[in-house]
């Protein structure tokens, strides 16, 4: 890492550090005054000179309105219109002058939205044209965005550099897990060091993330006697440590390199210094799941592996809160792709048992039967969903399983209802909602 750049970092982490108590300040009551943020992209897709026609509409939008225009951009982008919710977004702030308390979370909205849709540069743009052009005050949401995006263009410099505007808005450790990620990346661990080091003295949330990252960047690098010592020194460092989600966080890490590595015996050898999974959070015992899962069928030690994600499953569902959907979503898509589909059903309709039923678990069922042509079976779980007052409706992503796997059976019909159906329930939540 070149001298400017390492200077650029402390300086931003510097401010950061400065401003850490208010890290929780809301836009509302940021300072007005606000410094251009460097972006220096071309904007030539947004127009710059408003017509009167988009200065009356805009009037109309932000004025009046009985309907939450937060909720018409959010609805738009869940139907996957995000350009005219970006059109929406952009008259609302042309006359909004006296920037309502949703502004913020509008302009969050559809950069998001696009950065979601991997177009970068026009995410970038938004955020240029609402903070630069409009002097809209972002939040630090919307500086992760942008961050976010310059990483996935290979901009790690101009990320950078956007942070150390970031800095007095009290970055969040999704910022130091952005740019230690980079850093790792492109300059290797030594450099995303710096950041961990510095990062952990700036959140107030016990979040180890950077430092996990660094320690994979680390291992990627080595061989295998020196991961071998490389793992024990973290043992000795971290299996102790008062948040014992730490030392299982990094067990995992190294499970994952010697399966990565083929050797099966030193990955349970770390697995095994696992030793309470009544306590192991939910995202590591995810993580650890869908690795053990990933490596049934190709390695010799599979039969094992197989025997011991199973336990690991079972171990997280005795225990409210160290298991989520993504659990049960991550066991069940383990039998969906080996062909299993009766041990799925199985697993689903076991998991939603005993507990509260969890709505992300039927999505992602309907979403793998759909994939089959099982429409009989996805349609019952579908009308429940419809139909329980218990559960959730069905999301758009439902929605559309369920239209293309009719288009593929060729039941046009039943697609077009559903689609109705789909614009029905839309249509009936905006005329409800209010502001």
């Amino acid at each position: 890492m070149s001298l400017t750049r390492r200077i650029n970092l402390v300086v931003g982490l510097s401010k950061s550090l400065q401003f850490s108590n208010r890290r929780h300040m809301s836009t509302g009551v940021a300072s007005a005054t606000v410094a251009r943020y460097p972006l220096g992209k071309d904007l030539s897709w947004l127009p710059r000179n408003p017509t009167s026609e988009d200065v009356n509409r805009a009037a109309d939008l932000v004025k009046g309105r009985p309907v939450s225009l937060l909720y018409r951009v959010l609805t738009m982008i869940e139907l996957s219109d995000v350009d005219g919710a970006v059109e929406l977004a952009r008259l609302c702030v042309l006359k909004d002058d006296s920037r309502r308390h949703d502004t913020i979370l509008i302009c969050n909205a559809v950069i998001g939205a696009m950065c979601q849709a991997k177009r970068f540069e026009q995410g970038i743009g938004l955020f240029h044209y609402f903070f630069n052009e409009n002097n809209i005050v972002p939040n630090i949401a919307s500086f992760n965005y942008v961050i976010k995006a310059f990483c996935e263009l290979g901009r790690v410099d101009d990320a950078l550099q956007l942070y150390r505007h970031a800095a007095r808005f009290g970055p969040d450790k999704e910022t130091f897990s952005l740019l230690t990620q980079a850093l790792v990346h492109a300059y290797g661990y030594e450099e995303a060091g710096i950041f961990v080091g510095l990062s952990r003295c700036l959140t107030t949330a016990d979040d180890w993330t950077p430092m996990l990252i660094e320690i994979r960047g680390r291992l990627d690098q080595m061989n295998a006697e020196d991961a071998d010592d490389y793992f024990h020194t973290n043992r000795l460092k971290f299996d102790d440590d008062e948040d014992d989600g730490v030392f299982k966080s990094i067990a995992t890490i190294f499970v994952e390199y010697w399966l990565k590595h083929g050797n099966e015996e030193k990955a349970m050898e770390c697995y095994s210094t696992i030793r309470t999974w009544e306590s192991l959070p939910a995202t590591t015992g995810n993580t650890l799941l869908r690795i053990l899962l990933e490596n049934c069928k190709r390695t010799e030690a599979g039969a094992l592996i197989e025997v011991n994600a199973k336990d690991l499953y079972h171990n997280m569902l005795k225990k409210h809160k160290r298991f989520d959907s993504e659990t049960i979503n991550i066991m069940v898509d383990y039998w969906f792709d080996i062909g299993e589909v009766n041990k799925a059903m199985e697993t689903f309709n076991e998991s939603q048992q005993g507990r509260k039923r969890m709505v992300r678990c039927y999505c992602n069922v309907v979403a793998r039967l759909c994939e089959r042509g099982m429409m009989s079976e996805a349609e019952g779980l579908f009308e429940d969903m419809c139909s329980d007052k218990d559960l959730s409706p069905p999301d758009v992503s439902t929605f559309r399983s369920m239209v293309n796997g009719y288009v593929r059976a060729g039941r046009v019909d039943d697609a077009i209802k559903t689609s109705n159906k789909l614009a029905i329930l839309k249509l009936r939540k905006v005329s409800i909602y209010e502001d």
